[in-house]
């Protein structure tokens, strides 16, 4: 639901003026500390720690059912209402701030809002003044006007109840209570009217809490980032539509790739709704399918289209996720647990299945480091259940929760031994499914993204050699072709933000600013989407930071198992100095040569069984940065028409593309169709 928003704004944090050399440029540390720079020291981090894990608690077990008691009271259009009503109300708060913070331009704004919407929008019930008159909330607090007069932030602190907090912000909010109309309405009456805004005002945290909770192997460390990007955005007022759009700096260069429209010749004769197969010269290779009108820029921010993907399929209910009476496809699919290793935690993964008991299977593998809960995992169930399917959703198999499924001892990376690991979940879950709905599932398919894909070939090399035949068909999405040239080219992209160092603060908060003004508008970006609204280094950053708190979550669940007792500051100390090619070298080389991981970790390793098997079909771009041309033609040259090359969309960027979803639909129905005429 906010898988935008909620991975990509996480790498932004606090910053109060401290010197950048200082902290980020540390000798001991090669890697962003973002914490460190915007946060100060976390001097009271062990019971912060804890009243943190009390404030989770305390959620799961008490405020989370008081959230969807009123969830499933009153439909969203409703709690929208209240929510809008009770921002007007906030007015005087805003009036103040803006006021000592000398934005006049911000007292005429929230002037005009408070007239419009008490008069037109029915005492603020309904956000007229957005919606007819393009006058967005500008959200002023009293905190934004003490930093205005140069108070300091102060330390960080977790409170029960309020959770995330600075000395100054606690301040801000005392002085936000007092200006506030409905602090002084006192009767039992209003006390309940009070808390009944109270809750509708923080039901809407329970998403951001399930990402928090679910998504990342530490919650209190992405928690306070969270917390800190938010409190930056708004003291920069980066929130302000027209603040972002007027702030220029050296990096807001023109960012798109010399558009040379590309010229194709297109087939005729093809049926409504085909898609035409071209041929397009390119050192010997030929893109099998045309996006045309696709408008490149460059890999990565083409990469980053993906996200697109999300916003395809999704359901529209007017009971939000916290409501019972939600209905939207989400909340069919169910959640269980296997076990992999003795002794080691189950594995969690998440499952919907077809009334007709004699459905086909889908098992979905997402990308690098993603977890059950993947938004590709999900749209791609969906497609799937639509045709037919019964679904099995896991996750990455190089992530945090996988790991803790393992032996103890056991690194994730060696692909082949992997692999091992990831049929034995497969056949835990079939049998776990088949014995509790007595299902038998003759029909199955894997269909993986990115290192998933990588997984799901490695997986049907597996069979080959053991002439084993738990899944049918592969389908694979992007896969590198050589891990180690893939970790290489990631970690290119994890050190370009020492491209800009002399004013990274600012360029961050930037574009997550960006980032977070593209998802309020997502349905108008995807309606009508051209381009990328990033430039290709602020593209960089929104890369580095995904693909390294991937690593970061993996590495930090490495040495918690290792050592329960650890020292959370000493392991964050060395996470920010460690790249992919580090994380090999310190925990796989301890039980693998440098040679063996290479010649292993490799799609020609499993070269016999692409020349010689027809059960898979593999989905990839002629300008994916993670795989190189010469590695494409090989890969070619084992699979011939197996692989379907796109003209463009880098990596993963051509999920959201009719063409893309149109081939995969037919895919689908082509196995539909063979499994029918197997039946007979």
């Amino acid at each position: 639901m906010k898988k935008i928003i909620t991975v990509f704004i996480l790498f932004n944090v606090l910053s109060f003026n401290l010197a950048f050399a200082d902290v980020l440029l540390k000798p001991n540390l090669k890697y962003p500390s973002y914490d460190l720079l915007y946060l100060n020291q976390d001097k009271f981090e062990d019971l912060n720690r804890r009243v943190f894990n009390f404030n989770l608690k305390l959620n799961k077990l008490f405020v989370k059912r008081i959230h969807i008691i009123w969830a499933s009271l009153f439909p969203t259009f409703i709690t929208d209402s209240i929510n809008s009503l009770y921002s007007n109300i906030e007015y005087p708060k805003r009036l103040v701030s803006s006021l000592l913070q000398r934005d006049f331009e911000a007292v005429k704004h929230e002037s005009k809002r408070f007239f419009i919407n008490t008069t037109l929008g029915v005492a603020g019930l309904i956000d007229v003044a957005e919606k007819f008159f393009d006058l967005e909330l500008f959200n002023e607090d009293m905190e934004q006007a003490l930093a205005k007069c140069k108070v300091k932030c102060g330390n960080y602190l977790v409170l029960p109840f309020v959770s995330s907090i600075t000395t100054r912000d606690m301040f801000g909010r005392i002085l936000d209570f007092v200006l506030t109309p409905t602090t002084y309405i006192a009767s039992p009456v209003a006390a309940a009217v009070k808390l009944g805004l109270l809750i509708n005002r923080t039901m809407y945290i329970q998403p951001v809490i399930k990402m928090v909770e679910s998504g990342y192997a530490d919650p209190y460390d992405i928690a306070k980032k969270f917390y800190g990007v938010e409190k930056f955005i708004k003291l920069s007022n980066y929130d302000r539509k027209k603040v972002l759009a007027t702030t220029k700096d050296n990096y807001d260069e023109v960012n798109l790739v010399e558009n040379k429209k590309q010229k194709f010749i297109q087939v005729k004769g093809k049926l409504k709704g085909e898609n035409l197969i071209v041929s397009m010269p390119d050192d010997e290779l030929s893109a099998d399918i045309v996006l045309n009108d696709f408008n490149p820029q460059n890999p990565i921010l083409d990469s980053m289209r993906t996200a697109l993907f999300d916003m395809v399929e999704k359901d529209k209910s007017i009971w939000s996720e916290n409501a019972v009476w939600n209905r939207s496809f989400n909340k069919k699919i169910k959640n269980a647990a296997v076990e992999i290793s003795p002794n080691a935690n189950k594995y969690n993964f998440r499952y919907v299945l077809q009334k007709n008991k004699q459905s086909p299977l889908v098992i979905i593998f997402p990308s690098i480091g993603e977890g059950v809960n993947s938004s590709h995992s999900n749209v791609m169930a969906k497609m799937f259940y639509k045709q037919g399917y019964s679904v099995v959703i896991i996750g990455s198999h190089f992530q945090w929760e996988f790991l803790k499924s393992l032996d103890k001892n056991y690194k994730v990376g060696f692909i082949k031994e992997d692999v091992k690991y990831i049929n034995k979940l497969l056949n835990n879950i079939i049998s776990y499914l088949s014995n509790k709905y007595d299902r038998v599932f003759l029909n199955r398919t894997a269909i993986g993204t990115s290192l998933g894909a990588y997984a799901v070939l490695f997986l049907a090399n597996e069979q080959y050699e053991q002439g084993a035949n738990n899944i049918d068909k592969f389908i694979a999405i992007c896969p590198p072709y050589e891990l180690l040239y893939a970790v290489n080219q990631i970690d290119e992209i994890i050190e370009s933000w020492q491209e800009y160092p002399d004013d990274f603060k600012k360029k961050i908060a930037l574009t997550t600013a960006k980032v977070l003004r593209a998802f309020k508008e997502k349905e108008k970006l995807h309606k009508n989407f051209k381009t990328m609204p990033f430039s290709n280094y602020e593209a960089k950053l929104i890369s580095a930071f995904i693909f390294h708190q991937k690593l970061s979550d993996l590495v930090y669940t490495i040495e918690k198992i290792n050592n329960p007792d650890f020292d959370v500051k000493l392991v964050y100390e060395m996470i920010h100095n460690l790249n992919f090619k580090d994380y090999i070298k310190k925990y796989l080389l301890e039980s693998h040569s440098y040679e063996e991981i290479k010649s292993t970790n490799t799609l020609s390793s499993i070269s016999n069984y692409l020349i010689n098997r027809d059960n898979y079909i593999i989905y990839h771009s002629l300008d994916d940065y993670l795989i190189s041309k010469n590695q494409l033609k090989e890969l070619k040259s084992y699979c011939d028409d197996k692989l379907v090359l796109f003209n463009n969309g880098a990596h993963l960027g051509f999920l959201y593309r009719d063409e893309f979803i149109n081939i995969l639909t037919q895919e689908i129905n082509l196995d539909k169709r063979r499994i029918a005429q197997n039946k007979k």
